[in-house]
């Protein structure tokens, strides 16, 4: 299904259909099949969304622990820890995050803003480039792409996510 859904996201003009596709791709991460998980998975967005960031991480790690391979449980705790401003964190739980589905946009996403935010432009640069591999069709990317090159000097980095792997496409 998501590979369907990859397809057409990259060949999508129409604005609404974007909008369904980018969607179902993120209800296709967000899915857990299992009920327990399930419910781990939906207690922790209802803690973010409630700004209660210590208890979403805590449930999030607890389901990371009992279904390690679940990408979207890493990108949650990922944004949770972004939030809390524990940067390094974050990026490892990034890493982990594009092992797992190494096409998540919004991962992507979310480590060049922590790298613009650290200073390190070039990184940001490569990682908004990810993204917008992935998903071209993001609001504001190329324009941001552009800043955080000009912050970089034109330069672009070979490996965004500083994590000691390569990234998918790259």
């Amino acid at each position: 299904m998501l590979d369907t859904l990859f397809e057409k996201l990259g060949v999508a003009t129409d604005p609404f259909a974007v909008q369904a596709l980018e969607q179902g791709i993120w209800e296709q991460w967000t899915m857990v099949p299992d009920p327990a998980q399930r419910q781990l998975m939906m207690r922790g967005i209802a803690e973010m969304q409630q700004q209660e960031l210590e208890a979403a991480a805590a449930t999030f790690t607890s389901l990371i622990e009992i279904a390690p391979d679940l990408s979207e449980a890493w990108n949650k705790r990922a944004t949770v820890r972004w939030l809390l401003g524990d940067f390094r964190a974050s990026i490892a739980d990034i890493c982990e995050t594009v092992k797992r589905e190494p096409r998540h946009f919004g991962a992507y996403s979310g480590l060049g803003m922590i790298r613009a935010q650290m200073g390190e432009h070039a990184r940001a640069a490569a990682a908004f480039e990810l993204a917008r591999k992935w998903n071209p069709h993001i609001v504001g990317l190329d324009a941001e792409i552009a800043r955080q090159k000009a912050e970089a000097g034109g330069e672009v980095s070979d490996d965004p996510l500083g994590c000691g792997q390569r990234t998918a496409g790259r």
